[in-house]
């Protein structure tokens, strides 16, 4: 019954949480705790969203209009890992939402 609850949402905080604790591992050279899950999902959005808005500002700058390709990138990697934070926080908490719905109707 177990595989039966994986859907979009717990894949997705599962991903950004397996990003988190990569990253914290890597940066901080500590465990992680399974109470830090909305912390570690947060990170993982950041880290995705910040990849994915450097792409955008590197794509979008143009020397012509004054914003030459670096100031783009960065100003898109910033802007990401802003957006990127709110997003994972928000996958872990719809998550977490479903996973309690599907533990209240076993329940009855």
């Amino acid at each position: 019954m177990k595989v039966l609850t994986l859907g979009f949402w717990d894949l997705a905080d599962q991903c950004l949480q397996c990003i988190g604790k990569r990253i914290a591992w890597l940066l901080l050279r500590r465990r992680y705790k399974s109470d830090e899950g909305a912390l570690c999902a947060a990170t993982g959005g950041a880290l995705v969203c910040a990849v994915f808005g450097a792409v955008v500002g590197f794509t979008v700058s143009d020397p012509l209009r004054n914003l030459g390709a670096i100031s783009g990138t960065i100003f898109g990697c910033l802007l990401g890992m802003c957006i990127g934070i709110y997003f994972g926080v928000f996958v872990e908490i719809v998550d977490d939402a479903i996973q309690d719905l599907l533990k209240s109707v076993r329940s009855n």
